[in-house]
């Protein structure tokens, strides 16, 4: 399995000098297994992942939708595929929450928000519903879901790789964002969730010193991150949804306090590809 970040920043796009290290795309990784691919999220990122596609001449993509904020679905009218009529895109979300994808994507293509709507993509657009409970196939990777706590709804996403004839071991890769702690109790469901994957991503938007100021905005920290990602026995951890302020040197010093905690934990990077 391999993993490609396309973007890692949270809430909102940022390119500063101070934003060159680790990057400024919002929420969008790519998850591959040999030539299968499932996409989680289309946040700002996924304006790169599809000029790489038309590049390679990849006429099929299917992208899995956390939840359906603003930050996750601002890549959609720049995603090159999309206005090309050979191409085929499959967009699946899991469970109920406030709108489906439809009504949110539609509502966000649309007067006064955005000049351009659904009717003016050229390829063949399928909105794909799941329940909480379903998997999802796609050759030899396989997606379930779990809700989290979040405003409108939100669900963490698992992709696990098949054992192939190749000879490849099966893989697993949690994304878990957005969401919000309960200071008082670890979220014992999302725990069971990660249970000994290879590698999880979390919000960790704020640290435990800010959350205070911050709850009810329906993010999390990296301390809690790393708190679960220990309780899950988790086998690499990424710090992922970074607050559109915080600066390379700031994350540069999360990462190093992350791992006197957990070694093996990092802060994730725009165009970081890591193999499982």
């Amino acid at each position: 399995m391999q993993l490609v970040f396309w973007g890692t920043r949270g809430s909102l796009p940022m390119n500063t000098p101070n934003h060159r290290l680790f990057g400024g795309n919002t929420a969008c990784i790519g998850v591959h297994a040999g030539d299968d691919m499932v996409v989680f999220d289309g946040g700002s990122g996924l304006i790169h992942l599809g000029s790489e596609m038309v590049e390679r001449d990849r006429k099929e993509i299917d992208i899995c939708f956390s939840h359906f904020h603003s930050d996750h679905i601002c890549g959609l009218p720049f995603f090159k595929p999309l206005f090309d009529s050979s191409f085929t895109v499959r967009l699946h979300s899991f469970g109920t929450n406030d709108a489906t994808l439809y009504d949110a994507i539609s509502g966000y293509l649309s007067s006064p928000i955005f000049p351009i709507g659904l009717a003016d993509f050229k390829a063949q657009i399928e909105f794909v519903e799941h329940g909480a409970d379903d998997a999802l196939s796609i050759g030899d990777l396989r997606v379930s879901a779990c809700p989290i706590p979040h405003p409108g709804g939100a669900h963490a996403l698992k992709a696990v790789s098949a054992t192939n004839t190749q000879g490849n071991e099966s893989k697993s890769f949690v994304y878990a964002t957005d969401t919000e702690h309960n200071p008082a109790a670890i979220n014992a469901s999302l725990v069971a969730f990660m249970r000994e994957v290879d590698m999880a991503v979390y919000d960790c938007t704020y640290d435990d010193a800010e959350f205070a100021a911050k709850q009810g905005w329906g993010h999390s920290t990296w301390q809690e991150g790393l708190r679960l990602a220990m309780a899950a026995q988790v086998k690499q951890f990424g710090i992922f949804h970074h607050e559109p302020e915080r600066s390379d040197e700031m994350l540069l010093a999360i990462e190093a306090q992350a791992q006197e905690m957990m070694p093996h934990s990092f802060v994730t990077r725009d165009y970081m590809r890591i193999e499982l």
